[in-house]
């Protein structure tokens, strides 16, 4: 992959300061095609994964930084390809229900400690929203793009369930829990692929070196 000249290795302005009229800068990290990946755009990442894994601290490291940047690039080549194949997206009232579940599972239920814990991190509920609905496409994609085209025959069923399962349980009962996972298994495998292939032909400039 190709880096860009020192040149080129520019700050972004992305907004007005609250006084003296001053710019907030935010500098580019990664380009992918036309699209940017920012240093706050790394860092958001990474406060959010620790939110939602309910970690104490947000591991800023180079390798975790490294981690963040791969996922953001995914999700860059994803909603690229979302938005040209005309993919269906969340509606307001799916977002938010995906919010208001998140309190429930995370915060047995209360918005107020969610908003406390939202505040701690440095974090709003609509950089949280927006996560969320974007996962929940991420899992609509697999399923409209790979998950569909799978198809499980007898032997691989029966093979995993001689493997996994208990002889006193019977194959008709967990038929289909194994023939859902065997899908989830082979259409994960097929998006690996295709955000490989994706990688390898779409431009990606690394400004900032120690990320690659």
């Amino acid at each position: 992959m190709r880096s860009l000249t020192p040149c080129f290795a520019i700050t972004l302005a992305l907004g007005s300061a609250l006084s003296l009229g001053a710019i907030v800068v935010d500098r580019i990290a990664v380009i992918v095609a036309s699209q940017i990946i920012t240093s706050s755009d790394i860092e958001t990442r990474l406060r959010l994964s620790a939110l939602q894994n309910g970690a104490a601290t947000v591991d800023f490291s180079l390798a975790a930084r490294r981690a963040a940047v791969q996922s953001l690039i995914d999700q860059r080549l994803v909603g690229k390809e979302m938005d040209l194949g005309h993919y269906p997206r969340l509606e307001a009232a799916e977002r938010a229900r995906l919010l208001s579940e998140f309190a429930v599972s995370a915060f047995n239920n209360s918005v107020d400690d969610m908003d406390r814990a939202l505040s701690r991190a440095g974090l709003q509920r609509q950089q949280l929203e927006e996560d969320l609905a974007r996962q929940s496409e991420l899992l609509l994609f697999l399923s409209l793009r790979f998950r569909l085209a799978v198809q499980i025959s007898d032997a691989q069923v029966e093979t995993r369930y001689r493997e996994r399962m208990s002889p006193q349980v019977p194959l008709d009962v967990v038929r289909q829990s194994i023939e859902q996972e065997i899908a989830t298994e082979q259409a994960d495998k097929e998006l690996d692929a295709w955000l490989a292939r994706q990688r390898k032909s779409t431009r990606i400039v690394f400004v900032d070196q120690d990320l690659q």
